[in-house]
């Protein structure tokens, strides 16, 4: 046991000095030429250089975030910025969000004017008290108040929580001006599971209205995935395949664009042994021999 518990330590401290490595490297390297931000939003990868943005750094600070090389954060200000940048937030604007857990979303959109429905799943769901056991899941409208981002007396009346099922959207959410669910998808028990969804979220939209959905998605291979499962891991092929059902249907996706940067982060696994560090570098993370990163879809429906 004293071996073993020396060999984890070990590990620990190589995933460690690994982490601060790459970590200097990436603060280190020249900002990109042209901001990858810029001029529009794109469905894309999160790399190094999009977390290396000066745009990135903004959207962080007006949520209150930390700018890490973290793709959780990226996918936060990512969403938040193609909204706004998409003209769908503002005075009067509704929005219902899925999968919410803890997240600063709810709050920031309140505090711009918009009325928000937070959904999650249901507290009788048997993944909830696992989301609750790592704190992403909140089950009430309290845990997503955010006093530093909405005052308390905006914040009441304009958001809502209520339990959803992502995998039977009730009909009467329906006529918003957006949606959005980040990392929420891959965790409906199948591709066909997380798919169907995205194609009923764009049913609660009027026409014109905006869906940014953020998924894992497999960068190491484009034949074997995680097809089902508690996590699923969605390839290239899915999301076209998606994107042309969608295409067919009237609904226009953003461009598609897979790159997945040339940076010193978008080479590093992150993987187990997890590192309690909070600048930790995770833009990719090893799970079950398949490399995986956060991807962003974004749709205006028909």
């Amino acid at each position: 046991m004293r071996g073993l518990r020396e060999q984890q330590r070990a590990l620990e401290r190589s995933r460690y000095n690994q982490a601060v490595i790459a970590l200097e490297l990436a603060r280190a390297a020249p900002a990109p030429p042209v901001d990858p931000w810029s001029p529009r939003a794109s469905s894309c990868l999160c790399t190094q250089a999009r977390c290396a943005s000066p745009t990135y750094a903004e959207w962080c600070r007006r949520l209150g975030l930390a700018p890490l090389f973290n793709r959780k954060h990226w996918e936060y200000a990512y969403a938040t910025f193609v909204l706004d940048e998409m003209g769908a937030v503002g005075d009067g604007r509704r929005g219902v969000g899925f999968g919410v857990g803890r997240e600063p979303l709810p709050a920031y959109l309140a505090a711009r004017g918009c009325s928000v429905v937070a959904t999650d799943q249901p507290s009788t769901n048997d993944d909830a008290a696992r989301w609750a056991s790592t704190g992403e899941y909140t089950g009430a409208r309290d845990g997503l108040a955010r006093p530093e981002l909405c005052d308390p007396q905006l914040f009441d009346p304009r958001v809502y929580f209520r339990a959803v099922d992502m995998t039977a959207v009730p009909d009467d959410l329906s006529g918003f001006d957006f949606c959005w669910s980040l990392c929420a998808m891959e965790h409906l028990g199948s591709l066909d599971a997380g798919t169907r969804f995205v194609e009923r979220s764009l049913q609660c939209l009027r026409p014109g209205g905006v869906a940014v959905h953020t998924t894992e998605m497999n960068i190491s291979s484009d034949d074997r995935t995680l097809v089902d499962g508690p996590t699923v891991l969605y390839r290239r092929r899915d999301i076209e395949s998606l994107v042309a059902r969608l295409e067919t249907k009237g609904h226009q996706v953003a461009a598609l664009d897979f790159d997945a940067g040339d940076g010193v982060l978008d080479r590093y696994v992150d993987g187990r042994p997890w590192i309690p560090w909070a600048e930790r570098p995770v833009l990719r993370v090893e799970l079950d021999g398949f490399v995986s990163t956060s991807f962003a879809l974004v749709i205006t429906a028909a």
